[in-house]
C-alpha cells in the first residue's frame, strides 16, 4: 500500500531553503518616485507679477532721466548761461595789472557756456603768472566766473644782469609793477636769474634753498624784521659763506661773512663789538665771523691823501701907462 505524501512536508524537488529566501526583505525598485510633483513655471504669469512689482520704480526712473535730459538740454542751450562779456569775470585779490591778464585767459571762452569752461585748467593757467601764487575759479550763478587769488609777496631785489628784478620767498622772479615803491636788499648770486626761462622749476629748486638761507639770516638778526633795512646787497654765490653788507650808523658799509649757521650767535658778537673795531680801525672794510666766538677783521685801507696844489708865483705887475700931455717949449 503506498503511502501517501504528507502536505507540510517539502517535495523532493522543491530547494531546502526556499523558507529563507521568503525571509529576505524585498530589493529596493532602481527608481525612486518624488514626494511631491515637479512644479511647472509659467513664464508669462511670472513676469506679469513682476512687471506689476516694478512698474513704480520704472516710472520714477523714467521721470527721473526725462527730466536730467530736460535740464541737460536747457543748460547746454539755453542763452542764460552763456559768458558773451568780460564783464562777467570778476577777480578777487590781484592788482589791477595783475587782474588784466587774468580776464584775458577767459579770452577764448566768451560766447561759450559757463558749464563747459573747464575750470581746472584755467585754474593752472593764471596760476603760471608771476605774480600769481595761488588761484581759485567759480561759477556764478547763472553766466559768471569768479576768481579768487592770492598774489606773492616780495621779500628782495635780485640782481639780473644789470638790472633789479623783484624776488618772493620761493626763489619766483616778479616783474616790476608800474606802481609802488620798495625798499628791500639786493641778493646777487641767485641761481638762473638770466637763464631764458628764469622761472622754470629746476632754477626755482636752486633758488629757493638761497632765498631760504637769507630768510633765515634776516629772522635771526631781529625777528621783528626790522634788520632788513640794515642790510644793503647780499651774496648768496657761495652756500658755505653768506655774505652781506651792513649799514653803519653814522654812514658807511661793512662786508661781513657770517658762514651758513648759527647767525643769530654772529650778528650778536657783530654788534656786540661794532663800536670798539671802528675806533680802532677807522677804514675798517669787513669782518670774518665763521669761526663761532671770533671775528677776523678787516682794516681796510686809508684812503691815498691827495696832493695839496702848489703855490703859483705872483704875476709880473704890467707898467703903468701914463698919458699927458708934453711939455712947452
Amino acid at each position: 500500500m503506498k503511502r501517501s505524501r504528507d502536505r507540510d512536508q517539502p517535495l523532493p524537488d522543491e530547494p531546502l531553503d526556499a523558507d529563507l529566501e521568503a525571509d529576505e526583505p524585498p530589493e529596493e525598485p532602481e527608481y525612486r518616485r518624488r514626494r511631491q510633483p515637479v512644479r511647472v513655471r509659467k513664464s508669462g504669469l511670472e513676469w506679469g507679477r513682476r512687471l506689476r512689482r516694478g512698474w513704480k520704480p520704472l516710472l520714477i526712473g523714467g521721470a527721473v532721466l526725462a527730466v536730467g535730459l530736460g535740464s541737460y538740454a536747457m543748460l547746454a542751450r539755453s542763452s542764460w548761461f552763456v559768458l558773451s562779456s568780460s564783464d562777467q569775470i570778476t577777480v578777487h585779490g590781484a592788482q589791477p595789472a595783475t587782474a588784466g591778464r587774468i580776464v584775458q585767459v577767459f579770452a577764448a571762452d566768451l560766447g561759450r557756456n559757463v558749464f563747459f569752461i573747464p575750470l581746472s585748467a584755467r585754474r593752472e593757467t593764471i596760476e603760471a603768472i608771476p605774480w600769481v601764487d595761488k588761484a581759485a575759479v567759480l561759477r556764478v550763478w547763472p553766466n559768471g566766473i569768479q576768481v579768487q587769488v592770492t598774489e606773492r609777496t616780495p621779500i628782495a631785489f635780485a640782481r639780473v644782469g644789470d638790472h633789479l628784478q623783484l624776488v618772493d620767498g620761493h626763489g619766483v622772479l616778479l616783474p616790476q609793477p608800474a606802481t609802488g615803491s620798495f625798499d628791500f636788499p639786493v641778493l646777487i648770486g641767485l641761481e638762473g636769474v638770466e637763464a631764458a626761462q628764469p622761472n622754470a622749476p629746476r632754477w626755482l629748486a636752486a633758488r629757493a634753498t638761497q632765498v631760504t638761507q637769507w630768510l633765515t639770516l634776516a629772522h635771526d638778526m631781529d625777528p621783528s624784521g626790522n634788520a632788513a633795512h640794515q642790510v644793503s646787497e647780499v651774496d648768496l654765490s657761495d652756500a658755505g659763506d653768506l655774505r652781506a653788507r651792513l649799514s653803519l650808523p653814522g654812514g658807511g658799509t661793512v662786508l661781513v661773512h657770517f658762514g651758513d649757521q648759527n647767525f643769530a650767535a654772529r650778528y650778536a658778537l657783530f654788534e656786540q663789538h661794532i663800536s670798539g673795531w671802528r675806533q680802532t680801525y677807522p677804514y675798517m672794510a669787513g669782518v670774518d665771523l665763521h669761526f663761532d666766538g671770533q671775528a677776523i677783521v678787516d682794516p681796510g685801507t686809508p684812503p691815498a691823501a691827495t696832493p695839496a696844489p702848489s703855490a703859483k708865483p705872483p704875476a709880473a705887475k704890467k707898467p703903468a701907462a701914463h698919458t699927458g700931455r708934453g711939455a712947452g717949449r
